[in-house]
């Protein structure tokens, strides 16, 4: 296929990715948020810090550690990556072979969970084009409070909230009364993901337990506290419009999975999670605020919380965030995307010189239609424990057998889909034996075929048996005093070489960048 191949079909799309010669990189600690995309893309590689598979998976690419920086954010494991002589020389390596042969597009693709200004300027001058939006964009998007005015441009309304500096209790108080959301209240920084700078305020002590925080902030947003139901999808904007995938429920802040009252811990995929108008009606909004993106300039896949009112039954904007997210392989490995393509293929389409013409609205009312036709769900294993210890023990990634309380170890593949039976699970391990456990770090990801969550927001009896064998399959030990001496040399959990590095645990401006990347 030449670059000025039109595509007019989903079978266009299969064949053109299947086809195309075009080197693409993902950069990225894990592999986690874009998995199997290499069955999909001919020439499709994943340049990762963290071996998941024990080397098992030939697209997953795992430069030497000697050497290795004390890292101090996620932008810069990626530039680790990115700069490590195995990569540029299989990069090189990759390019000189491609461009042998007819060249399909004008670069070889470079993408990211996280990037900044030096991780563009590094693919500039490898020859790499950075498909993403421009950093500068991403972070403006990326603001909450940004979002929210987009989000009342779009006509998508938010929880009944105010945007306001806050200097004190008193000071929160007037605000909270002069725009009636009430006596609890929900505070919101401008950056953060997994529930780490979200606030529940109800009296004068709560407040004080994080004012510094807070106060802080030049401005956040203050949301009147109801009783709510998440939601998470994703989407993509595109030339020919905006292409949404399917509606998925949230777990968040169930305290076996995480120690953050407000955390992420997984999500479902079933049918009678949403009535039909509520998918309808996510799905409008969604349109919405792709089309108004684009207007802004923001190009490709981009993922939306939307919180559902249980006493009202009102839809409200959750977050925005601008970028692959935690639910990216839900999305893209569901049974409707397979069926179909992935979503996320849109988006490298978006950043091809190739011209498509499909129409997204049958995507998307097949979406709407199909979308959770099929049972299933991910759970984030999390370290939910204060103090910091040594990994002894931790299971292989691959397809597992749940009876009972007990995983067995029935393949070591590493696509997710062969755990093809209900009481079969795919469990991706992150953290490894010989690596720190600390507060809110990522063990592992499990994927099942069963809910996970109850109608009470508890984990069903099933996840629970699932939870209790995945904890019988870690084991740690106390740190040496050598050890403690090497953590309190470096002071900082983001410099710990074992650390998970998966997307946003505590996401901040760039200046205050001292994140260790979670899945969310």
């Amino acid at each position: 296929m030449s670059a000025n191949t039109q595509l007019s079909s989903i079978q266009d799309v299969k064949q053109y990715f299947a086809t195309l010669d075009t080197p693409h990189y993902f950069i990225s600690s894990t592999n986690f948020n874009l998995m199997n995309l290499e069955q999909w893309v001919k020439h499709w590689t994943n340049i990762n810090f963290i071996d998941c598979y024990d080397k098992s998976n030939t697209s997953v690419i795992l430069p030497s550690k000697i050497g290795t920086p004390v890292f101090d954010s996620i932008e810069s494991v990626n530039d680790f990556l990115l700069g490590h002589k195995d990569v540029v020389s299989q990069i090189e390596k990759d390019i000189a072979n491609w461009q042998m042969g007819e060249k399909q597009d004008l670069q070889a693709k470079a993408l990211f969970l996280f990037f900044d200004k030096t991780l563009e300027e590094t693919c500039r001058s490898m020859d790499l084009q950075v498909c993403l939006p421009p950093n500068h964009l991403v972070k403006k998007i990326d603001n909450k409070i940004t979002t929210t005015e987009i989000g009342n441009e779009a006509g998508v309304r938010s929880v009944p909230n105010a945007l306001e500096k806050v200097s004190s209790y008193a000071n929160l108080r007037a605000i909270a009364e002069q725009y009636q959301l009430g006596e609890c209240l929900v505070v919101q920084s401008a950056y953060g993901d997994s529930g780490k700078t979200t606030y529940f305020i109800s009296s004068e002590a709560e407040y004080d337990k994080v004012a510094s925080e807070i106060e802080f902030e030049e401005q956040v947003k203050i949301m009147k506290q109801i009783r709510c139901a998440g939601t998470a999808i994703e989407a993509c904007a595109t030339r020919s419009g905006t292409f949404v995938g399917p509606l998925m429920t949230e777990l968040v802040g169930i305290a076996e999975l995480t120690p953050y009252q407000g955390g992420w811990c997984g999500n479902e995929l079933y049918q009678d999670a949403f009535s039909n108008s509520i998918r309808a009606k996510a799905l409008e909004m969604t349109v919405n605020l792709g089309n108004r993106l684009y207007e802004r300039g923001y190009k490709g896949y981009f993922e939306v919380d939307y919180l559902i009112d249980l006493d009202t039954g009102e839809l409200y904007l959750g977050e925005l965030n601008p970028r692959i997210t935690g639910i990216s392989a839900m999305t893209n490995m569901s049974d409707f995307c397979y069926r179909t393509v992935p979503l996320f293929l849109f988006h490298l389409l978006e950043y091809s010189e190739v011209v498509f013409n499909l129409d997204p609205n049958e995507y998307n009312q097949l979406a709407l239609a199909e979308g959770a036709s099929v049972t299933s769900g991910q759970m984030i294993f999390k370290y939910i424990d204060a103090g910091l210890k040594v990994i002894t023990a931790a299971p292989e990634s691959g397809v597992y057998k749940l009876v009972n309380d007990e995983l067995t170890l029935i393949s070591k593949h590493h696509d997710r889909r062969q755990a093809l039976a209900t009481n079969e699970v795919f469990i991706m391990r992150i953290m490894d034996t010989a690596e720190y456990a600390y507060k809110g770090a990522d063990l592992a990801i499990v994927f099942t075929h069963f809910r996970l969550q109850s109608t009470e927001k508890t984990l069903t009896e099933e996840a629970r048996h699932l939870l209790n064998a995945l904890q019988e399959r870690f084991s740690y030990r106390e740190l040496t005093e050598e050890e403690k001496m090497l953590v309190e040399r470096y002071n900082s959990r983001s410099s710990l070489k074992g650390s998970s590095y998966i997307e946003s645990e505590d996401r901040k401006e760039e200046e205050d960048d001292s994140a260790v990347e979670d899945v969310s």
